[in-house]
This record gives C-alpha cells, sequence and structure tokens, in this order.
C-alpha cells in the first residue's frame, strides 16, 4: 500500500538515531520527510535546510522527523555533522518505508534498498496533506514551510459553503 495525499497516516512506533521511542500519532502538524543516505551532500543539505527552518515550524506547531535506513551510528555522525535539533527515525528494518513505498532500486555497488527522497506534510488529524515526490534537497524545507504556512490560512472548508 503506498500512502499519498489524502490518505490517513496509522499511528505507529519507531527508534530514533538517540535510541529513543518515537509515536506518531496525530495532534500537530508533521512534517516526515526520508532521506537516502547520511553519508551524502544532499542529504545533508535537506537535513541542514530543515534544521535552518526548525524555528519557523516550532512557532506554526509543527514537528520535524527525518527518516533513515543507515545504521544508527551513522546516523549520529550525520546528526553531529549536521547540528540537528529534531528527531531523526532509524528505519533499519525498512518498515516505515514500505508502508509509504519508498522503497529504491538497489543503488549500484549496494545490496539493500534505500527510501526515494520523498517529503509528507501531515495534518493534525493525521491525514497527508500535501506530498512531495521529486524533492530538492536545497528547497526541500523552504517549500513544505511555505505549504504549511498556506494550509494553516486556509480558512475551513466548512466556513465556505
Amino acid at each position: 500500500m503506498s500512502l499519498s495525499t489524502g490518505d490517513h497516516v496509522p499511528s505507529f512506533t519507531a527508534r530514533r538515531d538517540d535510541d529513543q521511542t518515537f509515536h506518531f500519532m496525530p495532534g500537530q502538524w508533521t512534517v516526515l520527510y526520508f532521506f537516502p543516505k547520511t553519508a551524502t551532500t544532499h542529504c545533508q543539505l535537506q537535513a541542514r535546510q530543515y534544521q535552518a527552518n526548525l524555528p519557523a515550524f516550532s512557532e506554526l506547531g509543527a514537528e520535524v522527523i527525518g527518516v533513515n535506513a543507515d545504521p544508527k551510528r551513522e546516523q549520529a555522525q550525520f546528526r553531529d555533522l549536521c547540528r540537528l535539533d529534531y528527531p531523526i527515525l532509524n528505519d533499519r528494518t525498512q518498515a516505515l518505508s514500505r508502508e509509504f513505498d519508498l522503497l529504491d532500486d538497489v543503488w549500484p555497488g549496494e545490496t539493500v534498498q534505500r527510501p526515494r527522497r520523498e517529503t509528507f506534510l501531515i495534518d493534525p488529524e493525521g491525514v497527508i496533506r500535501r506530498h512531495w515526490k521529486h524533492v530538492n534537497p536545497g528547497q526541500d524545507a523552504p517549500s513544505v514551510l511555505d505549504s504549511l504556512r498556506t494550509l494553516m490560512n486556509e480558512e475551513p472548508e466548512h466556513l465556505l459553503s
């Protein structure tokens, strides 16, 4: 099953890169971005862009969460290198990548599939409001932030009729 715009994201539990348990439950805006590999400049750029925009996301009551399947050790190095203040979920089992149908073909020279770089904006009811499939790592965070602001400023549909 592939989750996309309009779908409800079921509650899930995952391990964070700091070995804490993360429980996703509806209740606030959530940015869930998947990235393929910690040791690449594109993934580092994307993560740093989210970090730079984190205060703006926080002001809007939104949480930012990265998802990656690299070993925890590599994720910890990535966190330190990028100076991240938001969690990276460890998807070593690829359960989340499968749930969102994001596993890509095996890269040359590797033996495991990696998730495609895709981003989901989930509303407080747990519904995916936006899904970016072709993500530009340097523009992802600002684009998602703009979409979040737009969605939060829209009038509720029941007031429009």
